[in-house]
């Protein structure tokens, strides 16, 4: 492959929509259910999103999969997020996406990656909520009102039959913002809530997407039935939610154990992988159960994988890009022939 091809944020948003997300999302789930993906845990590097040096204030994760069946395609995603971005303007979250032709290693094109992460997190919520939560849930809050707080709100709306929306932020006009803006796009009634137990309080699904390391969610808020999902990178729930509730599922264990809500029960010895009830996965190839009754508390810690950004990217360069002669690209070559 001598030329490379440059896909934008732009080019991606015209065909991706949230439907297709999910759609692709679920497929990814499929193959890792059938052991057609191959996807090493996420490396972090750290500059001074939890450590002191360098005092930067953000992170970057390395997140490469091979996707086999259909797609048969490599690839790497290369995310940051950093915590001050937004007092400069700045989306906190950032990537970019390298396809590579699987049997060769030549790379095929790089893409945005920023609206592929933003679109499939939320996609990931609405797979969860397909499995996991109550096929009657009608009232959704969500704790975080930002870029993922819009997203997962349009995916649980596209799986369940949502009528109230109940956002919380720990900026209020960021709440306000968010009920002008969603509530026509969406058309459910949306409330901005002045605390996290006023939304929590009666919600059939409750989600954290915020960056805060705190319990934000108490185990005593919750009604029976209720799903919880937290897709935040460190802990967003009371302790015990995930230790008492009916069951507990990941997206995938290795990753949970190294990153996000879990960690701190894991380090402290309180959590194994023998108290997971199933990943994701396994949940939809029916190896394992979704949710069996009404009444189960459900939560669900999606800390997000390589693969489903990789699935996402390698279906739509197939069957949107790779023949379309007008994309802007550049010389590369891999390997020099002697």
């Amino acid at each position: 492959m001598d030329h490379v091809k440059l896909i934008s944020k732009e080019q991606i948003q015209k065909v991706l929509t949230m439907k297709k997300s999910i759609e692709l999302v679920e497929k990814v789930y499929e193959a890792h259910g059938h052991d057609q993906i191959l996807m090493p845990a996420k490396i972090t590097l750290d500059t001074g999103e939890s450590n002191d040096w360098p005092p930067y204030g953000g992170s970057y994760n390395a997140m490469p999969a091979y996707i086999g069946g259909s797609v048969d395609i490599s690839g790497i995603k290369w995310v940051w997020g950093f915590n001050d971005n937004r007092k400069k303007g700045i989306p906190y979250i950032g990537g970019v996406i390298i396809l590579n032709e699987a049997r060769t290693g030549e790379v095929l094109a790089i893409m945005d990656g920023s609206y592929i992460t933003d679109i499939r997190t939320g996609a990931s919520a609405g797979v969860a909520a397909r499995y996991l939560a109550g096929k009657d849930s009608k009232v959704l809050a969500i704790i975080g009102a930002g870029v993922q707080g819009k997203m997962n709100a349009r995916a649980i709306c596209e799986e369940m039959p949502i009528e109230e929306i109940r956002i919380v932020d720990i900026r209020p006009e960021a709440a306000e913002a968010y009920a002008e803006e969603m509530g026509p796009e969406l058309g459910v009634k949306i409330v901005p809530c002045m605390s996290n137990e006023e939304a929590c309080r009666g919600a059939d699904i409750i989600i954290t997407v915020t960056i805060a390391d705190e319990p934000l969610v108490q185990w005593e808020w919750l009604k029976k039935g209720c799903t919880v999902l937290s897709l935040g990178s460190f802990q967003e729930l009371d302790e015990n939610i995930p230790l008492k509730a009916d069951k507990l599922v990941v997206d995938n264990w290795a990753q949970n154990a190294h990153r996000g809500e879990l960690v701190k029960l894991v380090h402290a010895g309180k959590l194994t992988e023998e108290q997971v009830h199933a990943e994701m996965p396994d949940i939809v190839v029916g190896k394992k159960t979704g949710r069996e009754n009404e009444d189960e508390i459900i939560c669900a810690c999606i800390i997000g994988m390589g693969s489903t950004d990789i699935g996402t990217a390698g279906v739509l360069y197939k069957e949107y890009f790779a023949e379309d002669e007008e994309l802007d690209t550049f010389a590369f070559r891999t390997y020099q022939n002697k």
